[in-house]
Parts: C-alpha cells; sequence; structure tokens
C-alpha cells in the first residue's frame, strides 16, 4: 500500500495543504519551523489508523491538544488528514474541537474510513484468519531520536517468539526502536542454530536473517557478519579485521545502521512468506535524513536506500544540500543508456525517472514543488533558500580576489 496523495486541514499551523507523494521519493526542505515534521507526522496518524484495525496493533492518533488550527485565540472546528494511496483507496481521519451540535454544522462531509476497513478485510484479515496467503503492508516512521539507540542490557523479558503483526508493533512512533529488532535477531539467531544442529550444517540459514544480513552489507561495504553475543550482550559487526559493538560505531554509522536493522527486520518479520522480504511494499518516513552522515555518505544514503528496499515508498525530509546534489545526479541517470556514459563513475548510479520523485519546499502555508517540468530535475537556483552560507563564502572569495589584485 503506497501513497498517492496527502491532504491536511486546519492540523497544526496548516490551514490548507494538499500535496502529491512520489510513487519512489518525496523530498521535503525547508527551514526549521517550516512544517516539514508536521507532514510526517500527519502521514504517521493518517496510517495509524491501519495499525489500529489490524490483530494486536495499536496505531498512534491525534493527541488530546495541540492539533487543531488555532488562529486569533479561536480552535478551528476541527482537523482532518486525509491518505489517497496508489490504487485508488481514500481515507481521512479527523478529531473535533468539541461534540456540539453547532461544532457538527461547521464540519465538511469526509470520506471516513470505511473504505480501508473493506479493503484490509479482503487483503489482510480474511486470508490472514483462513490461514491463506497474504502480503501485509508496512510502515515505519525514523524521528530525530533514531540516534539514541536503545540497547538492551539483558535478555530479561525478551519474548521468545513474533507474530507477523508484531512487525508493525511501534512502527509509527517516531522515537528509537532498535530494541524490539535486537530481540527479533537474536531469537531467529537461536532458531537458525538449532536448525544448523539438527541439519549438522553451518549452510543451514533462515531467509529472514540473510535478509536483513543483506540489507546491512548493502548499505555498508565495509561490514559483515552481524550478529549478537553473550557475556555481555551486543549486536557486534566485523569492520575489516576488527569485531565491534555497534555502540562503538560512530554516531553516523549507529544512526543509520539501527534504521536500517529495525526497517529490514520489520519486513522480514511481516512477510516471511516472499524469496525476498525487501522487496515487499512500504511506506517509510525519515526525518533529517542526513543526520550524522558525513557529507559523502549524504551523497550515497538516498541511492542506497531505494537501491536496498527496490519496493519502499521513502517521505524525507533534510537541510542538505548534498542530498538534493545527490537526487539530481540520480534523475540525470535515468536519461542515459550504459552505453552513453561509457565507463563514467555515473554508470553506478541508481537511474531514478521524476515520474516516481515529488520534491516540495516548504515556507509558511506555501508548499512549492521543486520538480522542472521540462527537465525533471529540482531546480538549482532553489538551493540558495537552505543553503544561505553560500552567498557570504561568494562576498568573502569576492573580498579575497580584490586582496590579491591590489
Amino acid at each position: 500500500m503506497k501513497l498517492k496523495h496527502l491532504t491536511l486541514e486546519n492540523f497544526r499551523a496548516k490551514a490548507y495543504l494538499s500535496m502529491a507523494l512520489g510513487q519512489r521519493l518525496t523530498l521535503l526542505l525547508g527551514s526549521n519551523g517550516s512544517g516539514k515534521t508536521t507532514l510526517l507526522d500527519a502521514i504517521s496518524i493518517g496510517l495509524g489508523e491501519v495499525l489500529t484495525y489490524l490483530p494486536g496493533v495499536s496505531g498512534i492518533s491525534f493527541k488530546k491538544r495541540g492539533e487543531i488550527l488555532q488562529q486569533h485565540n479561536r480552535q478551528a472546528p476541527y482537523t482532518r488528514i486525509t491518505l489517497e494511496a496508489l490504487h485508488g483507496l481514500t481515507w481521512d481521519r479527523m478529531q473535533r474541537r468539541d461534540n456540539s451540535k453547532n461544532t457538527a454544522e461547521e464540519i465538511p462531509a469526509g470520506r471516513g474510513i470505511k473504505n480501508l476497513k473493506h479493503y484490509l478485510d479482503a487483503q489482510v484479515i480474511t486470508p490472514w484468519s483462513a490461514g491463506e496467503p497474504f502480503d501485509l503492508p508496512v510502515f515505519a516512521y525514523y524521528g530525530v531520536s533514531r540516534a539514541l539507540l536503545d540497547l538492551p542490557l539483558s535478555r530479561k523479558g525478551f519474548p521468545k517468539s513474533h507474530e507477523r503483526f508484531d512487525a508493525l508493533t511501534n512502527a509509527l512512533n517516531a522515537d528509537s526502536r532498535f530494541k524490539s529488532a535486537f530481540i527479533w535477531f537474536y531469537n531467529k539467531e537461536n532458531e537458525e542454530h538449532r536448525l544448523q544442529k539438527q541439519h549438522k550444517s553451518f549452510d543451514v540459514t533462515l531467509p529472514e536473517l540473510d535478509a536483513v544480513r543483506r540489507a546491512i552489507t548493502r548499505m555498508f561495504p565495509d561490514l559483515s557478519e552481524p550478529h549478537i553475543e553473550l557475556n555481555p550482550l551486543r549486536f557486534v559487526v566485523r569492520q575489516r579485521e576488527e569485531w565491534l559493538n555497534i555502540a562503538q560505531l560512530s554516531d553516523g554509522y549507529q544512526t543509520l545502521l539501527g534504521l536500517v536493522i529495525d526497517l529490514s527486520s520489520r519486513m522480514a518479520m511481516a512477510n516471511p512468506h516472499l524469496d525476498d522480504s525487501l522487496t515487499a511494499e512500504a511506506v517509510v518516513m525519515i526525518d533529517e535524513v542526513d543526520l550524522h552522515l558525513h557529507p559523502q555518505w549524504q551523497q550515497r544514503v538516498i541511492g542506497d536506500l531505494l537501491t536496498t528496499f527496490p519496493n519502499t515508498q521513502f517521505i524525507v525530509t533534510t537541510h542538505s544540500p548534498y542530498i538534493v546534489e545527490a537526487l539530481n545526479n540520480h534523475l540525470m541517470r535515468s536519461k542515459f543508456e550504459n552505453g552513453a556514459l561509457n565507463d563514467t563513475e555515473a554508470v553506478s548510479l541508481l537511474p531514478l525517472s521524476p515520474r516516481q520523485v515529488a520534491a516540495y519546499r516548504l515556507d509558511g502555508e506555501d508548499v512549492l514543488s521543486l520538480m522542472a517540468e521540462d527537465r525533471g530535475l529540482i531546480d538549482d537556483q532553489l538551493l540558495v533558500h537552505f543553503n544561505d552560507i553560500n552567498r557570504l563564502y561568494d562576498q568573502m572569495r569576492d573580498i579575497e580576489w580584490e586582496h590579491h589584485n591590489r
């Protein structure tokens, strides 16, 4: 279930907003306070209705206070979030200012969640209850607190098994959730060890674990052999000739590695029947995708995520011009056949069609598309809106030039 369109009415500081979402990638740019995180929060609330309807899962909803637009010391009658999926399914979630009749009369009719429930009944719940195969949609939201990994210190309280719907537990909470992925990996390793002992072969592996291992090594070519060790309990990886606890890695490694392990384990848990669970459909939101990443990593993180999770729709925010530059390169790459590029470095870039991408700059109430219709690329002239330091650099360079030419 990928998303096609988002509409907000009276949500927080946004009186109205309507925007199309890219099938593979939506990039949101803007200064602090422009509302980038608000949009991610809104999508997570809209998707929260999906989780709430599924067995054994709780989705997030509106907070009790602060969600309805307030202007001139008066709240709007309601707030509403409407989501449209690619296949045409549309639903909305609404919060009223109060339950009075007068307020109800001020609220325009919406879509509600009836169609969503019918869809989930047909696609998920009915086949699940009948023991028939089905694909479980995966959703995940990673906020800026994901850099603080929740590493368990002991195995006390670890559950012994996992159900498919457990893949969506806390999936739309923006805070760090690495602990659940750690526990799942630990239990699956134990299951794999039992199978190896039973078959008397170390070549026996679990496809779900292999999917997570592939995700790690695709995103981090310098890391290998991820596994959990005991006494003390820790998640370790091999980097060249050293074995390192994940907590020993740099902030950049921890931030991105924790996300990759969490997302890939959720995808493996949700759809273990797939030959490659990393190819399952998913909607993933990442706030500040460049968080703690070196500029060289910022230039490749979007391409690496899209390659590693080839059927995932990413909705991300950023302040980084390196992210924008990298996206431009991927979009330009789609215009060339391999032969036209010969042996240049661009051959290895992931081609990304402009039809699969949306990019916006948030500026107050305005949401401006950054896609140039004639080229399908982000307009380079808009970079100055989030990279003002360029102007100061140019001024200093001019002063230096004048000084040397006196």
